[in-house]
């Protein structure tokens, strides 16, 4: 039996363990007073349980990438960013259709990772998946990102299954004055961003245009183009209350389409999206505090050209011209959200966060549902931190949630972590997360046009997806070195996984949705960080192994069926079963140097790799994605001016040594678009 096994059986057992070393004699020879163990260099972090927490007490994994990474990697995008995250898959479908995972949940949608922007949630019906290319924020506004690498439902409820991102923007007392930046080469951006302090309101908004011009113009058509609005104030009339205002926008164009593939045709689409917050914040005697925070966001978006009749398209239907086989496709998604949350200092050891959140999604999608549909649902979390001795501090909390389509769950999760010294710290850690179906799951129409009628309603209503997590940590840091190391060993096990049931619905062959797979990952994920120079330079190293595989939960609708039985299940067994350990690379990483230079010069170079890797929703006769071994590189001038003006030139180069690997499609013709090198130089002014 492997060590894993052992790991994977014994959970709870892992966890009775350290409590006693909690209470027993190891804890009491601990060196070191609490005093000690709060002032550790380490980052503090908010999304892990909803309470700021040093990352050495937090029930989970978390990577926080601040803004000197964001800096010093060149990237201009978020899902690029998750790079630096061990263990995170990023690909692009083309240069505007981001595909960012953890583990094996690899499809284009992926739906099973929480992404929040400043604690509100991203997602929107009816795929549940992120949009990232239109996202109403700049990178530039961004003050840091948390990713929780581990399943959060206790804390953010259905969505969290793998892992939350968030993304915390900067703050309006921060932004006093005035920016603009001009980028061009293969991306072209601008950005005007100004922000005002004055007495008890502070405030900063932000213009800016990104575009970039794709990765091969002659295949795909993925030109794009996104104008961006965002506002944030903060109104603080006394001490105890701060009214938060956030308000964004964006419009964009987003080129589509295959050469060679006439039901795929070159097209724009476009897509509007905005999005309102607000929070008032309340500090009631004695420290206690209480949020509430009401958010709205809509998204529409229009596919002025896609095809309804595959074979009118490509022109085989004789009496039908090419064009009836096309139609116009258009999406409205809407959330309204209104969630209430409390901190209470319950004595000097512990303290309890806990809360409730309503939200109504609507989403209207003439070709794939019969009608508009909105879904209401609701959610209860609580967590409480108890610091148990000096050395341990225990977490331990879940959340109730209904999700508005029949189905009621509970996820509760535990972690202990121990302190051998106040500056490394172990983790035992048990988790559950429940992944609800969506809209495009549950209410899909029998008479559908989206992909030609290609899929049916649910043959069996769609329960739930549900993971049980068991891991061990550890934190460490080396202070007089500036080293720090964190590393995650982990075993997740999943069952009810939403997959296609194939052939569910005949005529001649229409799949469907149920809850049919089974799935097991491991991994171990590593990070080690170290700064010198004052921390004007730094090395950050990430390096993830992992491993999936999947079994059959329940029987597909036509698995034994005499006459198709046979090849469903040689579909199965070729098409998913046989390659699901491809799904998730094993072995990736990154590296990120940054150096501080003289005459106020700065280099930075990002190393990335990765095995690899076959995305769930690419058949075996799609080329997979290569091994990536790429280097890019990012060389910076600043200068200062009188009176605080300060300005900034700075040149990236991507894919320096042009690794051209090939990148994620769903047929040959995208999937063996390589990658190639791309360059941009930004010019930017303070005052």
């Amino acid at each position: 039996m492997s060590y894993f096994d052992h790991f994977t059986r014994l959970p709870l057992v892992a966890l009775a363990a350290i409590a006693w070393l909690a209470y027993g004699p190891c804890a009491a020879q601990t060196s070191g007073s609490e005093d000690d163990v709060f002032t550790q260099d380490l980052p503090l972090v908010l999304t892990a349980s909803r309470l700021s927490q040093p990352v050495s007490e937090a029930p989970s994994a978390v990577t926080v990438i601040d803004r000197k990474m964001i800096a010093a990697s060149g990237f201009r995008t978020v899902p690029e960013l998750m790079r630096l995250v061990p263990g995170m898959y990023v690909g692009f479908a083309d240069a505007n259709r981001p595909v960012v995972s953890l583990h094996g949940s690899s499809d284009e949608q992926a739906r099973r990772m929480q992404v929040l922007i400043d604690g509100r949630s991203a997602y929107l019906p009816p795929f549940g998946g992120v949009n990232w290319a239109d996202l109403p924020l700049l990178i530039e506004d961004i003050e840091r990102i948390e990713v929780v690498r581990g399943p959060s439902s206790a804390s953010h409820g259905s969505n969290s299954f793998y892992g939350v991102i968030n993304i915390i923007s900067r703050d309006a007392a921060d932004q006093s004055g005035t920016t603009v930046s001009m980028t061009g080469g293969h991306a072209a951006d601008a950005l005007v961003r100004f922000g005002r302090t004055a007495g008890n309101f502070d405030y900063r908004m932000s213009l800016g245009y990104r575009s970039d011009q794709g990765l091969d113009n002659f295949v795909l058509n993925d030109r794009n183009a996104t104008r961006v609005f965002n506002f944030r104030g903060n109104y603080h009339p006394r001490a105890t209350d701060n009214l938060d205002v956030q308000w964004g926008s964006s419009d964009g164009s987003y080129g589509l389409g295959i050469e060679g593939r006439p039901e795929d045709v070159f097209r724009n689409t476009t897509a509007q999206s905005d999005f309102q917050q607000l929070s008032w914040l309340h500090v009631w005697t004695g420290g206690d505090e209480s949020k509430l925070t009401f958010s709205r966001a809509t998204r529409r978006s229009r596919d002025p050209y896609i095809c309804i009749d595959s074979e009118a398209c490509q022109g085989k239907v004789i009496g039908k011209t090419r064009a009836e086989g096309f139609t116009a496709r258009d999406v409205v998604s809407e959330r309204h959200d209104l969630e209430l949350q409390n901190t209470v200092q319950l004595g000097a050891n512990n303290r309890l966060v806990w809360g409730a959140d309503l939200r109504s999604d609507f989403a209207d999608f003439p070709l794939l549902f019969t009608h508009p549909y909105t879904v209401s649902s609701w959610q209860f979390f609580i967590h409480d931190e108890w610091r148990v001795r000096d050395a341990a501090v225990f977490n331990v909390g879940a959340m109730l949630e209904d999700d508005g389509m029949g189905n009621r769950s509970i996820s509760p999760r535990a972690s202990l972590n121990y302190h051998i010294s106040p500056n490394h710290t172990l983790r035992l850690g048990v988790s559950t997360a429940t992944r609800s179906p969506v809209m495009s799951e549950v209410f899909i129409a029998a008479d559908n046009t989206i992909w030609g009628g290609a899929y049916v309603p649910p043959v069996m209503s769609l329960t739930p997806e549900r993971v049980v997590s068991r891991e061990i940590g550890y934190v460490g840091e080396l202070r007089d070195w500036g080293f720090s190391v964190e590393a995650r060993l982990y075993a997740e096990s999943v069952r009810n996984l939403i997959w296609w049931d194939k052939c569910a619905g005949l005529s001649p062959c229409a799949d469907g949705f149920g809850n049919l797979l089974a799935a097991e990952y491991r991994g171990l994920e590593v990070t080690a960080k170290w700064r010198w120079d004052e921390g004007r330079s730094f090395l950050i190293a990430n390096y993830a192994r992992q491993s999936a595989s999947a079994s059959l939960d329940a029987l597909p609708t036509r698995y034994f069926d005499p006459g198709i039985g046979a090849p469903v299940r040689d579909f199965y067994t070729n098409e998913y079963l046989g390659q699901f350990n491809e799904s998730a690379p094993t072995n990736s990483g990154s590296l990120l140097l940054s150096l501080g230079l003289p005459d106020s010069w700065r280099f930075s170079t990002g190393y990335y790799f990765r095995d690899k890797v076959r995305v769930l929703d690419v058949s075996s006769d799609v080329t997979p994605e290569y091994s990536m071994h790429r280097f890019d590189c990012r060389l910076a001038k600043s200068l200062k001016f009188e009176q605080g003006r300060g300005a900034e030139l700075a040149l990236v180069v991507q894919n320096v040594t042009r690794d051209d690997y090939t990148k994620y499609g769903t047929v040959n013709r995208v999937a063996e678009v390589p990658f190639t090198r791309r360059a941009w130089l930004t010019a930017a002014l303070h005052f």
